[in-house]
């Protein structure tokens, strides 16, 4: 009985690690990939994160000025 708690919890543990080792690697995925597209935009278009910014807020309030 000891034994299959102990197999249980080590087949638990091996999921959680997994899983957060995913949600680690996805994360930074992303975080460079952002990171990328905004050097991108910046170097070939001479957009700046600020303009992006301001694009988004407006995005979210509706496209109402402020």
């Amino acid at each position: 009985m000891e034994l299959l708690i102990v197999l249980g919890a080590i087949v638990i543990a091996i999921v959680v690690f997994g899983w957060v080792f995913k949600l680690i690697k996805n994360t930074i995925q992303t975080v460079l990939l952002v990171a990328f597209l905004l050097l991108a935009l910046y170097f070939l278009f001479g957009i700046g994160p600020d303009a992006i910014w301001n694009q988004i807020q407006l995005w979210l309030s509706g496209g109402q000025n402020r």
